[in-house]
C-alpha cells in the first residue's frame, strides 16, 4: 500500500485536532418500556395539562406526530443544549410533504416544527394526537415507539461537511502561505494522499445523535451554513435487533437532520431551525 505524504498527514492531523469535540449519541432502547415524559421516538407525545388549543398544527389545520421527543436532565445534557424539559420534533402528515419537508429540505412553514417544554408538569399528554401505530407507514418514518439511552462520545469532521473544504485550505494557507480559490479538497491532492484522507475523515457511519457533526448518505444539505452551524437532532433509519423490523426508515435508508444557529439554541428560540433529510 503507497504512503500518504508528510504534508497530507499533517493536515488531517491539523482537522481531526479543531474541530474534535464531544456529542451525544442516541441509543435505541427496545428492552425499555418509555413513558410519556421519558426520551423517546415515536409514541404519544408529552403535553403540559392537555393543552389541546396549542398543539402544533399544519398548514391545513391537523395535529402533527412527534418523531421524537427527549427529556433533557434525563439525558444529562448540557450547554448549549436546554439541561431540563423536553425537546420534542413534530412533523406533517400531509402525503404531499414527505415526512413534513418540502423537496427534503424546510426551513419555515407549518410542515413540521420544534417544541420545547421548559418545565414538565406530570404526565399529560395531548388525547387527540396521531402515533406512529394509527398513520400510514408512508407519512412518518418512524414505524414504533422506541425509548432513548445517550452517551457522551468524541468525533470529528467528515469530508462531505459543507465545512470541511474551508476548513482544508484554511489550514494549507497557513502552511504555505498561498491561497487556493475555486478547488475542492480532492483536487489539491494525489491519488494516494485522496485514499488516505478518505480513510481518517471520510464517510462515517450514521448515527443518531445531538450536537456534533452531520453524517449524510449523500452530501451536504444546509443551504446556509453559516446560519445553520448546529446540528441539533440527527435520526438515522435502523432496523430492530429483535426482530429485524424497521424501528426507522427514512425512503432507502436514510437520515433526517435538524439544524439550528448557534445563538438561536442559546437563547431557546426553536423557531428558525431547517430541516432536511436525504437517502441513497
Amino acid at each position: 500500500m503507497n504512503q500518504a505524504s508528510e504534508r497530507a498527514v499533517r493536515i488531517a492531523e491539523e482537522i481531526t485536532r479543531r474541530t474534535t469535540c464531544d456529542h451525544y449519541r442516541l441509543v435505541l432502547n427496545e428492552e425499555r418500556v418509555p413513558t410519556i415524559t421519558d426520551s423517546k421516538i415515536g409514541g404519544m407525545p408529552y403535553w403540559p395539562n392537555g393543552e389541546a388549543t396549542e398543539y402544533p398544527v399544519d398548514e391545513q389545520g391537523r395535529p402533527m406526530l412527534m418523531l421524537m421527543q427527549v427529556n433533557c436532565a434525563q439525558a444529562g445534557l448540557k450547554a448549549p443544549l436546554p439541561e431540563q424539559g423536553i425537546l420534542q420534533w413534530f412533523i406533517s402528515l400531509n402525503p404531499e410533504r414527505m415526512y413534513g419537508c418540502r423537496g427534503n429540505y424546510a426551513e419555515e412553514g407549518n410542515d413540521f416544527r420544534i417544541i420545547y417544554h421548559e418545565h414538565i408538569d406530570g404526565e399529560s399528554s395531548y388525547p387527540n394526537a396521531p402515533t406512529h401505530d394509527t398513520v400510514e407507514d408512508m407519512l412518518t418514518p418512524v414505524k414504533r415507539e422506541v425509548a432513548i439511552d445517550f452517551e457522551v462520545e468524541s468525533t470529528s469532521i467528515g469530508v462531505n461537511d459543507g465545512a470541511f473544504n474551508r476548513m482544508f485550505f484554511e489550514i494549507i494557507k497557513e502552511i504555505t502561505g498561498v491561497e487556493h480559490t475555486g478547488k475542492m479538497w480532492y483536487e489539491y491532492l494525489d491519488n494516494d494522499d485522496c485514499l488516505y484522507f478518505e480513510r481518517q475523515l471520510g464517510m462515517k457511519r450514521p448515527r443518531h445523535q445531538m450536537l456534533g457533526y452531520p453524517v449524510y448518505t449523500q452530501e451536504e444539505a444546509r443551504r446556509d451554513i453559516e446560519r445553520h452551524d448546529t446540528l441539533l437532532f440527527q435520526l438515522d433509519s435502523q432496523f430492530s435487533t429483535l426482530d429485524r423490523k424497521e424501528l426507522v426508515m427514512w425512503g432507502d435508508m436514510g437520515s433526517g437532520f435538524i439544524f439550528i444557529n448557534h445563538d438561536d439554541l442559546a437563547a431557546r428560540d426553536f423557531t428558525r431551525v431547517y430541516y432536511c433529510w436525504d437517502c441513497g
